[in-house]
């Protein structure tokens, strides 16, 4: 285990409409109570704002406190919910330099789960008859940096979304200030395999604040944050953030410096709470608010393989690609699901539409992702995590 300074877990159980803490015993959903036996799992659930003494739930915040600890992580946010229950828990610190905890307020880099909101919103847009996923993107937008190669004006939409865009995930890193002018090219036929791509999104990015007039920032904050009371997330650097802002570890538990981000990149450049992402996940994505149930579905529903080559064959039969998000079948049924990674700041969620249970997991550690196993396992019981396997073998 890695020496990091850490604090206890606090747990509390966050009214998403108040801010309130208060805890909840009652027990009412047939689904949960079904596998309460699993070693490990919940115990009693509650309804939002029924506030009692919850001694299971103070049992959870301690077994999830172990496994975040026994990865070395200095902090993080944890958030299970289904449809009645919210319960937000918060670890460590926000900086081991600091020792500033980590509380419902403090801001982490989400990473790739970006791309999700990013997809939301390009839906809506569809939707609306602005794109229509299936017409080459170069029809509506001249991106120079595809210029030279053919292939590139080939590419839709809808391979942006599904990561079978032909794009390399970066042609050079996206924070430098060459990126904008470096020449960019598919490194396969678009349309034909699976291959990453943050690039994808950028061009996809591009050709929407094209066609609406707006940066995308404006688009996320009008369509999305003000939607869901996302009072904690931005696109871009947000001073009025900075003394809430956590700061990124390496697995040896040193921090590094905080980012600038003063250029909205679709693909990583969300900062946001989990209590935040989580309204975003269960109203957009859960509840379909803001998209047609046909677009809402078409979303869910698998294009095709999300085979990266890797040799772990079982868990690349078990997870597909939807429309700018990760599905995988297991033991419980269909889940919707993605990953964030931005080096020393890992971000996941995993939610069952059939059901409406869902966990946001934010982290600002490099080894942030060996913990989702052991917290998903806590909340959803004993199953089989083939989203983190393929994870391994995609990065």
């Amino acid at each position: 285990m890695k020496s990091v300074q850490r604090k206890i877990l606090v747990p509390v159980l966050a009214m998403a409409f108040s801010g309130a803490i208060v805890l909840s015993t009652s027990f009412d959903t047939p689904a949960l109570a079904a596998t309460s036996s699993a070693p490990g799992w919940l115990g009693s659930l509650g309804s939002v704002g029924e506030p009692s003494d919850d001694t299971s739930y103070a049992a959870v915040a301690q077994r999830i406190n172990a496994v975040l600890a026994q990865q070395g992580i200095p902090g993080a946010q944890v958030v299970y919910a289904d449809n009645g229950t919210e319960r937000a828990f918060n670890y460590g610190v926000s900086s081991v330099a600091t020792g500033d905890s980590v509380d419902s307020d403090t801001v982490f880099e989400a990473a790739s789960l970006t791309k999700v909101v990013a997809s939301y919103v390009v839906l809506q847009l569809v939707d609306e008859g602005v794109l229509d996923l299936d017409r080459p993107l170069s029809d509506y937008f001249d991106y120079p940096r595809i210029a030279a190669d053919p292939a590139a004006g080939r590419i839709t939409g809808r391979m942006v979304l599904t990561h079978t865009s032909g794009l390399p995930n970066w042609a050079t890193g996206p924070s430098s200030p060459e990126f904008e002018t470096t020449p960019v090219g598919t490194i396969f036929e678009p349309g034909t395999q699976w291959s990453y791509s943050g690039e994808g999104f950028y061009y996809l990015q591009k050709t929407v604040e094209s066609l609406t007039g707006k940066p995308f920032q404006q688009l996320v904050r009008e369509r999305v944050f003000d939607r869901f009371g996302m009072t904690g997330s931005d696109l871009v650097t947000n001073p009025a953030f900075g003394a809430v802002t956590s700061v990124g570890h390496t697995a040896d538990g040193t921090p590094k410096p905080v980012r600038n981000f003063p250029r909205a990149n679709i693909a990583y450049t969300l900062r946001t709470t989990a209590l935040d992402y989580n309204r975003f996940l269960r109203g957009a994505l859960l509840d379909g608010d803001g998209l047609t149930p046909a677009t809402r579905d078409m979303m869910f529903t698998a294009t095709g393989s999300a085979d990266h080559g890797g040799s772990d064959k079982e868990s690349i039969e078990h997870i597909k690609w939807g429309l700018g998000i990760g599905l995988q079948s297991n033991e419980l049924g269909d889940a919707i699901w993605h990953w964030g990674d931005n080096g020393p700041y890992k971000a996941f969620f995993i939610a069952y539409p059939e059901t409406g249970r869902s966990v946001v997991i934010m982290t600002n550690s490099e080894d942030g992702l060996n913990a989702v196993d052991g917290i998903v396992h806590e909340f959803f019981g004993p199953s089989t995590i083939y989203a983190t396997r393929w994870i391994k073998e995609a990065e």
